[in-house]
């Protein structure tokens, strides 16, 4: 073996892996994850889809209606005068580039609402997801839960004996007088096992790809999304060989790998998840509902007191009805504002928080690249959230105005009002790529200096 090159060491390496059964089994797991993953990933993205396709709809709908009734010269002024809380709009958010990637927060977070006059900050988004803690924390059967649990984990059992089980059986001083060098008999049985686990996962990526829908951007994320992937997985490696230069067995080398994976994959995640909601609890929406409830009564009454008189016909009892509604709500929202601010504040700080300890754990810092990536992030949701409370504020303040005046709203006003345009900021993920590149490196380096300097009693 000591004048093979290292390909051919590495083509040797495969064959003998490849006929380990322990290896086929593993490698049949995996495979078996990535195809539900890849399955659940296209359900996801074409139930994506196809919700944007009927709020689409909707809003076209909507647009129709509106335009028949400006357009209609008959309407009474009574139903005319009614025509702001008539308007509706329906927000809608651009589809996550690679939502059957990373699921991240897509199957949860709202992708569209329905905006009107009557519209509260607490009601703008009515649709809620609940799911298992754990789920949570660790994520759905998506391709990233298969590259940051279930791929470590394979990687685990087809390096953990590495070299450790050479040391063990005694083989190693002649397995290593036969290959020349430690160092490339440790590279040569690294490569075609970490070459094998990307290659799999590459390929099912190819497949969403060339299935999935014609999204901008969709091929250049996915490139990125493959490149921290692999360099995860190249960290992991580099773990597997600087476990195996320490003078320990077979048996501890795989005791401490996944005792190492449970730590960063399950314990800090957990940990971190518990510490950020100790240290920033949101305010009660209980709370909010009170504060809304008490400022609608009092407002109502305060109302009725100060114009305790009787509209003299329909068009003006419709306007009394609609300012009064008006009215009311405005008491409401700034009654509740300061509970809405402090709870907005709280998420902000949370989500400042769990990035922060999010990289004493390169699982995170993993799991957070790759929502990034995918467009399927917390903080994408939240600015779609934030994008939405700007516009419903906008909308309710061009209807106001005409309430407030008694105006008509004509046909000429329609081109007023405020038009819905937001689009998600994509930032990839460079500190997290550097950060799990340098860890890789080091470990790598580390190994490979332990390992040339390797020596047999």
């Amino acid at each position: 073996m000591r004048g093979n090159s290292v390909l051919g060491m590495i083509a040797l390496e495969l064959r003998m892996m490849l006929r380990e059964r322990a290896a086929l089994g593993l490698l049949a797991v995996l495979a078996s994850a990535l195809v539900l993953a890849c399955l659940s990933g296209a359900a996801l993205m074409q139930s994506q889809i196809e919700g944007r396709t009927a709020a689409q709809i909707r809003q076209s709908e909507a647009t129709e209606q509106l335009r028949e009734r400006l357009a209609d010269a008959e309407l009474p002024p009574e139903e005319a005068i009614l025509t702001p809380y008539r308007l509706r709009q329906v927000l809608i958010a651009p589809p996550p580039v690679l939502a059957d990637l990373s699921v991240g927060r897509a199957a949860l977070d709202p992708y569209a609402t329905t905006v009107t006059m009557r519209t509260g900050r607490d009601t703008l988004f009515q649709r809620s997801g609940l799911d298992n803690p754990e789920l949570l924390v660790r994520g759905g059967i998506d391709l990233a839960f298969v590259v940051v649990v279930l791929a470590p984990l394979v990687l685990i059992g087809l390096l953990y004996g590495l070299f450790a089980a050479d040391r063990d059986s005694g083989m190693a001083r002649l397995i290593v007088a036969q290959a020349g060098n430690p160092v490339r008999l440790v590279t040569a049985r690294i490569l075609p096992r970490l070459a094998l686990v990307l290659l799999m996962i590459a390929a099912t990526v190819l497949v969403q790809l060339a299935s999935g829908p014609d999204v901008a951007g969709r091929w250049q994320a996915a490139g990125v999304w493959l490149l921290v992937a692999a360099l995860f997985l190249l960290l992991w490696a580099a773990c597997g060989a600087w476990i195996n230069s320490l003078a320990i067995g077979a048996e501890t080398a795989a005791f401490t790998l996944v005792a190492l994976w449970a730590l960063v994959t399950l314990v800090l995640p957990a940990a971190f998840s518990a510490i950020v909601q100790a240290s920033y609890p949101p305010p009660s929406r209980f709370e909010q509902i009170a504060a809304a409830r008490a400022a609608e009564v009092a407002s109502t009454e305060a109302y009725e007191n100060d114009h305790p008189e009787i509209a003299s016909g329909e068009f003006e009892g419709r306007l009394a009805s609609i300012r009064k509604t008006w009215d009311v709500a405005q008491k409401v929202e700034a009654a509740t504002a300061p509970i809405d601010r402090r709870f907005t504040e709280q998420l902000a700080a949370q989500q400042r928080f769990a990035e922060a300890l999010s990289w004493a754990s390169p699982a995170l810092v993993a799991k957070r690249a790759l929502e990034q990536v995918a467009g399927t992030h917390a903080t994408t949701g939240q600015d779609f959230r934030t994008a939405s409370e700007e516009y419903r504020a906008a909308l309710r303040r061009f209807g106001g105005g005409f309430v407030e005046r008694g105006a008509i709203i004509g046909a000429a006003d329609a081109e007023q009002i405020p038009r819905f345009a937001w689009s998600p900021v994509r930032l990839m993920p460079w500190a997290a790529i550097m950060v799990l590149a340098a860890l890789a490196a080091g470990l790598m380096l580390l190994a490979g200096r332990r390992f040339s300097r390797l020596k047999f009693a």
